[in-house]
């Protein structure tokens, strides 16, 4: 049960990562935005790595890493579309299916199999996705369906979430070949480069009203960083930091599909930042769904 909380940290720091890039890509550019806190989030880890030595490296560390940079970019990429379109608290929970391609992914990847318990909650936190998209009073289980078909930020989501499916396979290879710590601040860099390359030779000015410039505001009164951008990127790259090292550790004592449920507790919170703070709309119905995934992660938690 060590792994739980430690995943359970992580899961509130996504969804503090996933409020501050919706609200940051109303003004800044995509790519430097993911450039500049990746950045951030590395360069907190590099002092302690300089104090506690760089580990033993295993001989799979490189192609772990470079398949897992790799869809990181992509998925980054659709991450920051789909929250620059969709609401928080619709789109995010659309993350929930990651766990259910993880059966497959993880066994074909890593060989690791849950017991029949785990798989009911796995199975659990997913249904709680549907319940997410229920539209007004209404709910059927066509919901999700129309939601993909109709809203593009969805879309994105659920390829975002079948990319993480096999990522995160690597991304525990990357850990068992270094260090969590290690394994988040190499991790970290190499996005962080990837992003800052891409933004400077494409010399992109876009922003979000550039992604989707016919896309409603609902609210002025949002949550707003200062305008220092030292004090947004260190802030948000903290908030990665937390994350990564929270879920690196977990990887160590359990398996991916456990650790990754767990982390979409995330859903969770990101439906109620979206309620209490985006001032978003049908926060009760997509609420409900969050609590049959936490009845999810409840299951594994206790008996996976």
């Amino acid at each position: 049960m060590f792994w739980f909380p430690l995943a359970l940290s992580g899961a509130i720091s996504q969804a503090i990562y996933s409020l501050s890039i919706k609200v940051l890509l109303r003004k800044t550019p995509p790519f430097f935005l993911a450039g500049y806190t990746f950045l951030a989030a590395s360069l907190i880890f590099f002092p302690v790595i300089l104090v506690t030595g760089i580990p033993p490296l295993g001989p799979g560390l490189v192609p772990a890493l470079a398949v897992t940079v790799t869809i990181n970019c992509v998925a980054t990429v659709l991450y920051y579309r789909a929250l620059s379109t969709t609401d928080l608290s619709l789109c995010v929970p659309f993350l929930a299916f990651t766990p259910v391609f993880l059966i497959l992914t993880s066994f074909i990847i890593l060989g690791e199999i849950p017991s029949p318990a785990g798989a009911a909650g796995i199975f659990l936190v997913t249904a709680g996705a549907f319940l997410h998209t229920r539209s007004g009073r209404s709910a059927c289980l066509g919901a999700p369906i129309q939601a993909f078909l109709h809203d593009p930020g969805i879309r994105s989501m659920f390829l975002v979430a079948f990319l993480y499916s096999i990522s995160v396979n690597y991304d525990k290879e990357v850990v068992m070949n270094s260090s969590p710590l290690f394994s988040c601040g190499i991790f970290l860099f190499v996005m962080a480069v990837v992003f800052l390359l891409i933004a400077r030779l494409t010399r992109t000015k876009e922003t979000s009203a550039a992604m989707d410039p016919g896309a409603p505001d609902p609210a002025r009164s949002r949550p707003q960083f200062t305008r220092s951008p030292f004090f947004m990127y260190g802030a948000v790259g903290m908030v990665l930091a937390v994350e990564g090292i929270s879920i690196n550790i977990a990887y160590t004592v359990a398996i991916v599909p456990y650790v990754i449920t767990v982390k979409r507790l995330s859903l969770f919170f990101s439906v109620l930042f979206g309620g209490l703070l985006l001032h978003e709309q049908q926060i009760r119905g997509r609420m409900f769904g969050a609590l049959v995934m936490i009845a999810g992660a409840v299951v594994i938690g206790l008996w996976g």
